[in-house]
């Protein structure tokens, strides 16, 4: 007993000396110029916290202080940006990779930001473990989903469907690597990390055996215990679970009604103007609205603004609508939000996430992002 309480006592001092302390990342990118701006952003909590630092030199450095590891995105800022709405091919061109942010310090070194190598702290020592572990399947995934990718916007859907096979084997192997990383690290922020993100996309029932295989030190993390509360909720709208009730008020005013869709197969669309992949999507899903609708398949578009005002919230939405040109039912998650909000109600943290209902109203299918899965259920449940 007595030396638990020396162990916890020392780890308590430990943190506390290492938080006073800070983290500090001081970096060198060899393609920087003077002026430009190295920014760094991560949740803590439910707050985005970003900050900045000039270029000078071609070296930058930032310091703070935060309460637990994080997961954090470093990017450098092109001199003159495109202040236009972000597009899957603009957010692909950014300069930028994420790391694993601690009361540490690091270093960047580098030709460029999304090369260069990030080194300090247990958690990124164990990412960079991981990465290069994954390595040799990803230099297979990314050409592949690059060519699909153009496949998509090309509307060539039988190449694009040919390929598809060939890219969930690939992502089958990294799902196995990242498995046996959990397993083999159980007290690392990263296994924490890749178990939260498949919370985002998967039947808890799934994930639920990674989490609980975690360490106590990690279940009792910050993100651990975000992740132990999500889980509760992700239980909820689960697949086979019955779809939460939904009312809100679509772009006329009028009182939508989820309950009154039964009888169509529905999908649940989670989107945003200011989401570029979001909007990417649009153009693929008017056409499997056209292709499927006559045998009862509907879209509900539920988006979720982030102005500061219901009115800039309700005028984002309604351009986004428009210069689209997005005809299925729609409804805006901020009207009312106080009384019920759907993207909290149904654990959707990430966009665009895509939850697809039977005529009964039940949950069948949940997509996080782009990919082909949604064409083949359809595919399979219309026959065509």
């Amino acid at each position: 007993m007595l030396k638990t309480l020396i162990t916890a006592a020392i780890g308590l001092l430990t943190f506390s000396a290492n938080a006073q302390y800070g983290f500090s990342i001081k970096g060198n990118i060899a393609s920087a110029t003077n002026g430009q701006k190295v920014m760094i952003s991560y949740v803590e909590g439910n707050k985005q916290v970003v900050d900045s630092a000039i270029v000078k030199n071609r070296g930058f450095l930032l310091k703070g202080i935060i309460k637990d590891v994080v997961r954090a995105q470093i990017t450098l800022k092109a001199l003159k940006e495109d202040n236009g709405p972000m597009t899957m091919e603009m957010m692909m061109a950014r300069d930028e990779q994420d790391f694993f942010l601690e009361n540490k310090t690091f270093s960047v070194t580098g030709s460029n930001m999304k090369t260069a190598l990030i080194e300090g702290g247990a958690a990124q020592a164990d990412y960079l473990r991981l990465k290069s572990e994954l390595k040799p399947l990803e230099d297979k995934r990314k050409p592949l989903s690059e060519k699909i990718g153009q496949y998509f916007r090309a509307n060539n859907e039988k190449a694009r469907n040919e390929l598809s096979p060939k890219l969930r084997a690939i992502r089958m192997d990294m799902t196995k690597v990242e498995d046996a990383f959990i397993y083999q690290h159980p007290d690392s922020y990263v296994s924490l990390d890749l178990i939260d993100g498949r919370s985002r996309a998967i039947d808890p029932k799934r994930f639920e055996p990674f989490f609980y295989a975690l360490s106590p030190r990690i279940q009792n993390s910050i993100k651990g215990k975000d992740l132990a509360a999500r889980l509760k909720v992700m239980e909820a709208t689960a697949i086979g679970k019955q779809a939460i009730p939904l009312q809100k008020k679509d772009i006329n005013g009028k009182d939508v009604n989820l309950e009154t869709l039964k009888g169509n197969y529905v999908l649940l669309d989670f989107w945003g103007s200011w989401c570029g992949p979001c909007r990417s999507s649009h153009p693929h899903l008017k056409k499997l609205y056209a292709k499927y609708k006559a045998d009862g398949f509907e879209i509900l578009g539920i988006a979720h603004e982030q102005r500061r005002s219901i009115e800039e919230n309700r005028k984002a939405w309604k351009d986004a609508i428009q210069e689209d040109d997005i005809s299925w039912i729609q409804v805006l998650n901020n009207e009312g939000i106080e009384a019920f909000d759907a993207v909290k109600a149904y654990g959707v943290t990430a966009f665009p996430t895509k939850i697809l209902l039977d005529k009964e109203g039940k949950i069948i299918a949940r997509y996080v992002g782009g990919g082909v899965e949604i064409d083949e259920q359809l595919k399979s449940l219309f026959g065509k």
